[in-house]
């Protein structure tokens, strides 16, 4: 019997990737399939595991071939895209329209395959005998928190959405969905995160499943990103007051190496040798798929807290060569510790270093002489066999960006400064982390905000939605050049995306976004 249960549940499964095309990506509602499936606390298990299934893709996380999250920083002024794969140039350039498939299609199709999956586990976890108090309430609270953390995404990009909270038939009923306003959305997934706060174990995080701070934290980001300031500030005080994370004293080690038990890691999309493993040093560390921006390189301070781009440069600084390796001394560590910078130590040319012009040469397909070192193992060097696989875990939420988070909140809820002491403190811990060591702000500002934020979370895949959230996308990204000397291109429909043509053919011109029809 369970043979032929799980059976039932991977021909469940294959059908359910093999929907790639219906946003609706119905779970099985097979009489026969639930009936015999849900009997026990390991078949729960494995069902909640399937809604983690959708963090692997390369919208969400990250997939086996390290197409990732990251890749979203091409779309902001923080790097450029060296690769066509998925549509990210094309978006970044402005050549956006329901037909453009790649990441544009995926993102919602894959988000709402994995919202079908956390209905499914969340319609039928009453069907499991014997389940402790506990473990239902820990259950229940992971699906909450997962199905929010991709209506936030989903929204965050399309804005109105079909909000569906439950399992599907194939009926003609099926096609009569309709978009509810963004709020009303946001409303739901912020109810739901209160029940996960409710259930979730109060323990630090440490196995790959989201704990009390993670759904707490998930909470500020939603408001935060929702303007809704106070409320963003009480999720991110309580993560701060419950001492359940806090920040890592290796910056490096929260990417690379020093992840298990990593107390400021909050929520991460996890890798395993032999199976679960991708190719990120690979392709972002030596064919640098993504790129990042020299204006990225300017917002890192001078060591002593000074801006590195100034009407008056210091004499060593010299802004109109970044070519050479002297624009990028004596600067805050966290620039050397996100970017590789010519003469950085380098894999693949470790007697001469990174693109090192000064000796006459650049080792890198780099056209701006710059390359990603966040994730990056600098000892990981494919040769020509390429490599066997890495296994960073993609982080999605950590303590340093709640700690930002509180400082953005209570700066807004002040008009754009703010007095409050525990606030500024914040923002002024994140920049006293041991090995970075920057000069404290005495004062807490909109603009010091938002550059602590783009300095300190470089290439975690938040820039976009934060130039977006801050109107100020148009003015950072339209008529800008691209190493290449393409011009971007951002105009006020871009702040949506268009919903998918196949979704659109379906459901009806007015489930399109306006700006497209």
């Amino acid at each position: 019997m369970n043979s032929i249960k799980y059976t039932l549940l991977a021909a469940s499964i294959i059908f359910l990737v093999g929907c790639k095309n219906d946003f609706l990506d119905k779970q099985p509602t097979d009489k026969l399939t639930n009936e015999v499936f849900w009997t026990s606390k390991k078949d729960a298990e494995l069902a909640l595991a399937g809604c983690y299934s959708t963090l692997r893709t390369p919208g969400y996380a990250i997939d086996l071939t390290a197409s990732s999250s990251m890749q979203f920083e091409s779309l902001s002024d923080n790097a450029y895209s060296n690769s066509t794969a998925d549509g990210y140039t094309d978006i970044s350039r402005g050549v956006i329209n329901s037909s453009s498939g790649g990441i544009l299609a995926r993102m919602w199709n894959e988000g709402y395959r994995g919202i079908a999956r956390c209905n499914w586990f969340l319609g039928n976890l009453d069907r499991v005998p014997d389940l402790t108090e506990e473990d239902k309430n820990r259950m229940l609270g992971e699906a909450y928190f997962l199905r929010s953390f991709f209506y936030n995404e989903l929204s965050m990009l399309y804005g109105d959405l079909p909000l569906i909270t439950e399992e599907l038939g194939f009926g003609p009923d099926v096609f009569k969905v309709k978009k509810s306003a963004k709020a009303d959305v946001v409303a739901k997934i912020l109810k739901d995160l209160d029940q996960a706060i409710t259930g979730l174990p109060n323990v630090s995080y440490t196995n790959g499943h989201p704990v009390r701070a993670s759904a707490l934290a998930l909470k500020a980001r939603i408001c935060l990103y929702n303007e809704m300031w106070p409320e963003a500030a009480a999720a991110a005080k309580l993560v701060m007051d419950e001492k359940k994370a806090a920040l890592a004293s290796d910056y490096s080690g929260i990417f690379f190496a020093a992840q298990n038990n990593n107390p400021e890691i909050l929520f991460s999309v996890r890798a395993l040798s032999p199976n679960a493993v991708h190719n990120m040093d690979l392709i972002y560390g030596s064919r640098f798929a993504m790129v990042p921006m020299h204006s990225l390189a300017d917002a890192y301070e001078m060591s002593d807290g000074s801006p590195a781009v100034a009407p008056i440069v210091p004499s060593s600084y010299d802004p109109n060569n970044r070519m050479r390796n002297d624009f990028y001394q004596n600067r805050d560590p966290r620039l050397k510790l996100t970017i590789f910078t010519p003469g950085a130590p380098w894999a693949y040319n470790k007697t001469i270093g990174f693109n090192n012009v000064d000796k006459g040469r650049a080792e890198s397909p780099s056209v701006n002489n710059l390359g990603l070192r966040k994730y990056i193992n600098i000892n990981v060097n494919d040769g020509n066999s390429g490599l066997t696989g890495s296994e960073q875990a993609l982080v999605k939420l950590r303590f340093a960006d709640v700690l930002l988070m509180y400082a953005e909140a209570m700066t807004e809820i002040g008009g754009g400064t703010s007095t409050d002491p525990t606030a500024l403190k914040a923002l002024n811990d994140v920049r006293a982390r041991p090995g970075i060591a920057m000069p404290p702000k005495a004062v807490l500002t909109r603009d010091i905000v938002r550059n602590e934020r783009r300095v300190e979370l470089a290439f975690e895949g938040l820039r976009y939605y934060d130039i977006k959230r801050w109107k100020i996308a148009k003015s950072v990204m339209n008529g800008k050049r691209d190493p290449g000397n393409v011009v971007r291109v951002f105009e006020d429909k871009h702040y949506l995306w268009p919903v998918p043509q196949s979704e659109v053919d379906k459901m009806g011109i007015d489930f399109q976004n306006p700006s497209y029809r």
